[in-house]
């Protein structure tokens, strides 16, 4: 019998699970979907099956469960299901959780060991004819690209076994897919990354064994036309300092932040280290080069309130708010150091470019964004902003105190290909209603409100990223053909 699932901030209110599979053949649409929006949409976030063995809740270690929203010819439908992993299915099988938060051993279930802690509940994306479900400490996972059934695991012919990036970047130049595997050798192995490039047919052309200096959690890397760039933040994973008594998760205090900047076609002994102050940064919003330096606009903090530091004591979300910040990097220079500088400081989530131009100079900036909750992680992000990287406007839609707005992403109208021309859409959870809705934008007038509301019957619980295609894109094309 499944057992009811503590209190817990991610466990409630926008973040409480829901637990079922639905499928609805046409939703109702408030507005009207535009002639030229056709494409597909899809979300990935974290549904707990089972309450966790430790008595413990973190957001980031929910079973994956996935959103599909195929939009065309003026209609909506919508499917979601779990992304049924090896460990998914065991627990299932066993009516209970069996594996320890976050994959810990040291409070698994002797069942566990040898099997993986898989929760696919990150990203989700097309590349090379498959639908993929991402997370960063564990292969990706293939999924049917329309009934979402489960495939398996994804391991490139043998040569991608072990961990795989919530946030492969595909360039849309050349249709490879890049890619980074961390922690490659387990919490206790030796530092060191992986590097792919994968063609966009799906195989594996080049793999780099990398370095570093410490089992950074690394959720994320930059590309560039010539360039791929990692920064290891001072957040790292250390089961030792678990076994002492520490949180095994946590921010090192005082440490900086690393970031190591390799060619394309490089190899390990290519690789130049660059460092700056401690910094907190999971997402990027483009990264491009100009005039020979890299320009890198992040989400980034001087901290983080999703872990504790190394002491235990963890910080609230004001005092580590992200702000939309431009990093540059000389390549060419004779110093390491990396100049920063604030572009918006609204309180920010995942800003997103028209992922068409991603490695190529971009202006506009799509994103979640808080202006009234306290904690907007917990509480929920109540806003949606373009910003104009150029211009510094700001274009924003408030859906209203207590409402929770997830990953705002662009949506290309048919035909189009100028940077922003179409939509934007993004899931978003009412304050204190019983359904959540996509709400669909025009791309550059986000002001204006939603042109369309697509009602979804039961509220969606908070989620991660989301990725939309247009039905002509090449990505679309080659997994969903005819």
């Amino acid at each position: 019998m499944a057992q009811p699932f503590f209190d817990h901030p991610y466990l409630s209110g926008h973040h409480q699970p829901v637990r079922f599979e639905a499928d609805a053949p046409d939703l109702i649409v408030h507005g009207e979907i535009p002639d030229d929006l056709a494409g597909i949409f899809y979300r990935n976030g974290p549904e707990p099956l089972y309450p966790t063995r430790e008595g413990d809740y973190h957001w980031f270690d929910g079973d994956g469960m996935v959103y599909v929203f195929e939009i065309g010819d003026g209609r909506v439908s919508m499917r979601n299901r779990w992304v049924k992993t090896e460990k998914f299915l065991m627990e299932r099988e066993a009516g209970k959780r069996l594996f320890g938060m976050f994959g810990n051993p040291m409070t698994a279930d002797p069942i566990t060991q040898g099997k993986r802690y898989n929760t696919g509940n990150t990203n989700i994306i097309l590349h090379g004819g498959q639908l993929l479900a991402l997370m960063e400490g564990a292969p990706a996972v293939k999924l049917d690209p329309r009934t979402l059934e489960t495939l398996g695991e994804e391991h490139y012919g043998g040569v991608i076994t072990t961990t795989f990036s919530a946030h492969p970047k595909v360039d849309h130049a050349t249709g490879e897919m890049f890619n980074i595997g961390a922690m490659i050798n387990g919490p206790m192995g030796a530092a060191e990354l992986r590097y792919d490039v994968i063609r966009s047919d799906g195989s594996v052309r080049k793999t780099e064994i990398i370095p570093v200096p410490h089992m950074a959690l690394m959720h994320t890397f930059f590309l560039t036309e010539n360039y791929v760039v990692f920064p290891m933040i001072p957040i790292d994973a250390d089961l030792q300092r678990f076994m002492k008594g520490g949180p095994m998760t946590a921010w090192v205090n005082d440490r900086p932040t690393k970031i190591a900047i390799m060619p394309r076609e490089g190899t390990a002994a290519d690789v130049r280290w660059f460092e700056y102050e401690p910094r907190h940064m999971f997402h990027e919003l483009n990264v491009w080069e100009e005039d020979g330096k890299i320009i890198a606009d992040v989400a980034a903090a001087n901290g983080t309130a999703l872990f504790p530091d190394e002491t235990g004591v963890k910080k609230t979300h004001g005092d580590t708010q992200q702000s939309l910040r431009r990093w540059t990097i000389d390549p060419g220079a004779n110093t390491a150091l990396i100049k920063e500088e604030t572009l918006n400081d609204r309180d920010i989530q995942f800003p997103r470019p028209d992922d068409r131009l991603m490695t190529r100079k971009t202006r506009h900036s799509f994103a979640n964004i808080n202006l009234n909750s306290r904690d907007g992680r917990v509480e929920g992000m109540d806003a949606v902003l373009r910003y104009d990287t150029v211009s510094g406007t700001e274009d924003y839609w408030h859906f209203g105190t207590g409402a929770a707005a997830g990953e705002l992403v662009f949506a290309p109208r048919l035909g189009g290909t100028d940077e922003a021309d179409g939509y934007a859409m993004t899931l978003v959870h009412p304050a204190d209603g019983g359904n959540s809705e996509l709400a669909i934008f025009v791309a550059q007038d986000i002001a204006a409100g939603p042109i369309a509301r697509v009602q979804i019957p039961f509220r969606v619980p908070s989620g991660f990223h989301c990725n939309y295609y247009s039905a002509d894109s090449a990505l679309y094309r080659q997994a969903i053909p005819g």
